[in-house]
């Protein structure tokens, strides 16, 4: 199994879980930071998990825990593809309201759909449906994100 494989699989694991009251979750948890919206430290654990964290070390031994400042590293390192070009493993940011700054994050799990032009990714603190928030919902879900609401797409530099 390559890196990116078990980083997809922790994060398949995870389907269906939910936060508990107040943002409690294992993964802000894990990270010392529970009660705090936790898309971040969720893809930073499926990393831990799969042994490929210190590919994501944007704010620590633990990988990170903001949108932002993962960004602002991914751009530093020149991790950052064109969007057209995801692949499973990519780490995808989100502008939902087109603010200018990354407010969700998730792990793709495919390229770009040919027939229906979206990504399939798993992400956590997000809602199961599109009626609750995308960026602050309740748990851990697959979703299928347009082109539009992506900002970033960051390529972890994988081990052969």
């Amino acid at each position: 199994m390559t890196q990116a494989e078990a980083v997809i699989a922790a994060a398949k694991s995870q389907l269906g879980y939910k936060e508990g009251a107040n943002n409690d979750t294992t993964f802000g948890k894990w990270w010392g930071l529970n009660h705090q919206p936790w898309c971040a430290m969720f893809v930073s654990w499926c990393f831990a998990q799969a042994k490929a964290v210190q590919l994501i070390q944007a704010q620590g031994a633990k990988g990170f825990a903001g949108c932002e400042a993962m960004e602002a590293w991914a751009k530093n390192k020149k991790m950052i593809v064109k969007t057209e070009t995801v692949q499973a493993g990519d780490i995808l940011l989100y502008d939902f309201t087109k603010a200018g700054k990354a407010v969700h994050t998730g792990i793709a799990i495919s390229g770009i759909n040919p027939n229906t032009h979206l990504i399939d990714v798993i992400e956590g603190n997000t809602a199961g449906d599109n009626l609750g928030s995308q960026a602050n919902g309740d748990g851990v879900f697959l979703k299928h994100r347009a082109l539009t609401t992506v900002r970033a797409v960051i390529r972890p530099n994988w081990s052969k």
